[in-house]
């Protein structure tokens, strides 16, 4: 089967380009073709919004990131990803919450619920990280591209009601928000995908309380390195985390409503037991599985 990948820059480490290229390594291996716009092609998968016009022969997918849910955002930026999601011939959704969200302000659509994968396999650890791991008692991670929806405040204040004076939280990625003096911190900025997987590797806990977050690829990452996951119950973050972890219940429920999600209401984290982790299971995020879930759409 040939295949356009539409709106997925392959070089590109952000979550959504990052899960683009796993798949599409997924199904290559299968024997199917990547193609670009200017060949023929039998499925057409955009992801968020089309940067190409569909062939009227393919069979159109559409992988659906979420919705721009600002109030002055809804009705500017959601114009392409409105069009793709009314003309698909199906949606796949990252999220419940994902799916819930749309289908509350766009109405019904023929689709599918599909979480995020990656290819589950140990990574190996250089002498570098794995000195970090000896000189601590217990690693903490977290990892985003900052901005306050993902609540580096709150993890840091996480980190800091829990943790030991030999304790270590390495926060990963790009425009940290909140910095504090505290030399058990460690911001080590935007690393390559196989520098934060060997931090998640030697990391007792990753912490993830961003609000209303879709499918988040940091937190597959983690719970791919056998990393239990602290988050909250709000977006679509803890059905990927499912017993994986501590799942922290947010004071205010969401009910699909426009706000501005960056300007998250508080969340407790004053009361957090760490508990014992059993053994992760998380062969539901394996690509090969999500990637069957692909193929059969593609198959219809």
């Amino acid at each position: 089967m040939r295949l356009h990948f539409s709106n997925v820059n392959f070089s590109s480490n952000t979550g959504p380009n990052s899960f683009g290229a796993r798949l599409a390594d997924a199904l290559s291996a299968r024997g199917h073709q990547i193609v670009s716009k200017n060949e023929e092609y039998d499925v057409f998968l955009c992801f968020i919004e089309p940067t190409s016009e569909p062939r009227k022969t393919a069979k159109f997918i559409h992988r659906l990131d979420g919705i721009w849910f600002k109030p002055e955002q809804y009705e500017t930026h959601n114009v392409r990803i409105r069009w793709a999601y009314d003309n698909a011939h199906h949606v796949v959704w990252q999220s419940e919450f994902d799916k819930k969200m749309t289908e509350k302000w766009w109405g019904n659509k023929a689709g599918s619920v599909i979480h995020n994968g990656i290819k589950l396999e140990r990574v190996k650890i250089s002498p570098e990280i794995e000195n970090l791991k000896n000189q601590s008692k217990r690693i903490f991670s977290c990892s985003a591209n900052w901005h306050r929806q993902k609540r580096l405040k709150e993890n840091i204040q996480l980190f800091q009601n829990i943790a030991s004076s030999d304790d270590k939280l390495i926060v990963l990625g790009a425009n940290p928000d909140h910095i504090v003096n505290d030399p058990r911190i460690i911001y080590a900025g935007s690393q390559p995908h196989q520098v934060c997987l060997q931090v998640y590797a030697i990391s007792d806990w990753f912490i993830h309380l961003a609000w209303l977050d879709h499918c988040p690829n940091v937190v597959v990452e983690a719970l791919s390195q056998n990393c239990p996951v602290i988050c909250t119950d709000s977006g679509g973050t803890s059905e990927i985390v499912r017993d994986n972890g501590i799942i922290i219940k947010e004071r205010h429920p969401y009910n699909f409503q426009l706000c501005d999600y960056d300007v998250p209401p508080d969340v407790d984290v004053s009361d957090i037991t760490l508990t014992t982790q059993s053994k992760i299971k998380n062969d539901y995020l394996d690509i090969e599985r999500i990637c069957d879930q692909y193929e059969t759409i593609f198959k219809k």
